[in-house]
């Protein structure tokens, strides 16, 4: 059991009465919480409610969800669908900013043999129809696309800690003010640069957390598709 750094809140299985409420996460089972790879930490994308994910898979899609400024909250475990006469349990339920909402489900890969791939595609297909007769917009993820983005999920576990360390931060909006001068002066700059800038008069630690912060709004934008670095470039985001 891993914790990312805190321990998970209370939540309840019982599903929403209308897709206009949000949902709330099943709780991990006992088994589940010792047997499993399991993960906790304090989500700022969901105003510091603890998020518990098992495995590394859905642990890089909760932190995808995290640092994706077009989301507004996003819940784990949230229902489940029935398909061939059993209950097939999906992973996130997502609330964008635009309004729309959606649900992500995990498959494992197939064996890799032809039979094994045609059932899966055959299953994927059932729960796809299973899906949109419950009138809800579901995406199906498999590992293979989550291990494609293993820098991405890097960088975002990297962030992460610093993201949280702002928002309990009482003068973020200092730092926040700070960099955000600094980032209109230069359009394109670095962690380094910032920090650097900024020196004489705050501490680094508090402007890499606000720099951070403001990539997790999505005002400040890095590239996750590289390692992240001191130098690593940062530029104006799309909501500048």
């Amino acid at each position: 059991m891993a914790s990312l750094p805190h321990l998970l809140g209370t939540a309840s299985d019982t599903p929403p009465s209308s897709s206009t409420e949000a949902y709330t996460a099943r709780p991990l089972t006992p088994s589940e919480s010792t047997r499993l790879d399991a993960y906790y930490y304090q989500s700022p994308r969901n105003n510091q409610r603890m998020v518990a994910v098992v495995e590394p898979c859905r642990l890089a899609l909760a932190l995808d969800l995290e640092f994706d400024p077009s989301v507004a909250t996003y819940v784990e475990r949230p229902r489940t669908l029935l398909v061939r006469g059993r209950d097939v349990e999906l992973c996130f339920w997502i609330s964008r900013k635009c309004g729309t909402e959606s649900f992500i489900v995990f498959r494992r890969q197939a064996a890799a043999t032809v039979p094994a791939l045609r059932a899966e595609q055959q299953f994927c297909a059932e729960l796809m129809e299973a899906s949109q007769r419950a009138g809800l917009d579901l995406a199906i993820r498999k590992l293979q696309s989550i291990l494609a983005a293993r820098v991405a999920n890097a960088t975002r576990l990297e962030l992460l800690p610093y993201v949280q360390a702002a928002r309990r931060s009482r003068g973020i909006s200092v730092f926040i003010d700070a960099v955000m001068t600094h980032m209109r002066t230069h359009p394109v700059s670095s962690f380094h640069a910032i920090e650097t800038s900024l020196r004489p008069t705050f501490d680094w630690r508090d402007i890499r957390s606000a720099t951070c912060l403001l990539v997790h709004r999505g005002d400040l934008a890095i590239n996750f598709n590289e390692r992240l670095r001191t130098s690593s470039s940062v530029t104006l985001g799309a909501n500048q």
